[in-house]
């Protein structure tokens, strides 16, 4: 089934279809949220509210591109995820705003992913999510 068919059918209440969007389009979504989270557990969180939130607004959707109406509601949702992240700390005093990994990498790729990881959360979001979006997405 196409997606737009797919998104007509969930929106008339059989959710069964719900899980052919998810199996086609749950590793971009959460490869997305894990470039702009830096962490691969918050990203599994933000990845399930985004297809929560899908299910929940679904009957609102007009574009029939499935996929960028995924990675828009889930840019929403990191953003979301970042501000409530901001919230908590500035209640608790003396702690970091940068959650870093502690433990050291051994090889070069992987301490290069992490340095990538730390460059991409300093850009502002627009920035950050224009250079996920292309290089890790594919998207113009």
């Amino acid at each position: 089934m196409n997606d737009k068919k797919a998104v007509r059918v969930i929106g008339q209440g059989k959710t069964e279809y719900i899980n052919d969007i998810a199996s086609a389009y749950y590793d971009d979504i959460y490869r997305f949220c894990c470039f702009q989270t830096g962490d691969a557990d918050w990203a599994y969180d933000l990845t399930q509210e985004t297809f929560l939130r899908f299910i929940r607004y679904v009957d609102s959707m007009k574009a029939c591109n499935v996929k960028g109406y995924l990675l828009t509601i889930a840019m929403n949702v990191c953003r979301d995820g970042f501000r409530e992240k901001s919230r908590r700390e500035a209640q608790t005093a003396g702690e970091e705003a940068l959650d870093t990994q502690s433990a050291p990498q051994r090889d070069a790729e992987a301490e290069d992913r992490l340095m990538l990881q730390r460059a991409l959360l300093t850009l502002p979001d627009y920035q950050r999510e224009a250079i996920v979006l292309h290089f890790y997405q594919g998207l113009k």
